[in-house]
């Protein structure tokens, strides 16, 4: 069975290679011209002493070469990327056997059919995980310059550089999994998979997120620069870059939940997952022969 799945789903993984080479192509290329910069302007020492307060130049003269590039061209191009990736992957686990005719001779093997189904969901479910870790890892690798002066707590780094990013690619999958049970069709069930996957990372990120953990209340004292900047993300007030800043009540995030906050997100996803998976497997074994 395992060599099966493999032979079924050999084109995607190719697929998911190829995109792993050219976004490690691509990180590689950015992310060492960042470093140069960042070493030739001296930004860590300058970062180290006075958070760039004292360098304000340096700071906007390596946005304006790579800030544009790096958070809003990559973060454009990655929004969708982990739905797709699961929607096109795990469409085809049932709704190609579906459309094609296949899973009469498939599930009228010795193998049930429940069985048949957690190889397959076994097998295609860990690649993507691999895949997604890998992707992970190239981004943050790239990114870490950049991160230095925005932190990770910033939209278009924190969906790319820890657990979530993994666990978007699932979610996606077990709806794609899930539509092509009920539609019997690959791209519709691509299609009805972006659909809730894309008003669940909506609802988590605006009404669940800012509430994973309470905030805390920061106090206004600075000499000078407490307006902050366009690219250090957070003004000096609350003492540490990195730090995300709630409203305008004088609250913060500080920069050391990262983590916390990823396994939230990340569990509220999985969990997810594992709910529609669970609910394609029980259909599948109420379906008639």
């Amino acid at each position: 069975m395992i060599w099966v799945s493999w032979r079924q789903h050999r084109s995607q993984a190719i697929t998911g290679l190829g995109l792993l080479g050219a976004l490690a192509v691509y990180g590689i290329v950015l992310g060492l011209a960042m470093r140069g910069s960042f070493s030739q302007n001296n930004l860590a020492a300058c970062l180290a002493h006075s958070q760039g307060a004292n360098c304000p130049n340096s700071v906007y003269a390596f946005d304006n070469r790579f800030g544009s590039l790096v958070n809003i061209g990559f973060w454009s191009v990655l929004l969708l990327l982990p739905g797709l990736i699961g929607a096109v992957v795990g469409a085809s686990v049932l709704g190609r056997e579906m459309e094609m005719g296949t899973w009469r001779l498939a599930w009228s093997q010795t193998v049930p059919r429940t069985r048949w189904l957690a190889i397959q969901l076994a097998v295609v479910a860990g690649g993507l995980i691999v895949l997604g870790a890998a992707m992970t890892l190239v981004v943050t690798w790239y990114r870490a310059p950049m991160d230095r002066l925005t932190g990770h707590f910033v939209h278009n780094a924190y969906d790319y550089e820890g657990l979530v990013f993994t666990a978007y690619i699932l979610f996606a999958f077990g709806l794609a999994v899930l539509f092509g049970q009920l539609l019997r069709r690959t791209i519709p069930a691509m299609l009805a998979a972006l659909v809730p996957w894309v008003a669940a990372r909506i609802v988590v990120e605006f009404l669940l997120r800012p509430h994973f953990m309470t905030p805390l209340a920061y106090s206004y004292s600075c000499s000078r620069n407490c307006g902050g900047n366009a690219i250090v993300d957070v003004p000096p007030v609350t003492g540490h870059l990195g730090d995300l800043l709630v409203g305008t009540g004088g609250t913060y995030q500080p920069a050391s939940r990262f983590w916390e906050f990823q396994s939230i997100e990340a569990g509220i996803f999985v969990v997810l997952t594992l709910l529609v998976l669970g609910a394609a497997a029980w259909l599948l074994h109420r379906r008639a022969a």
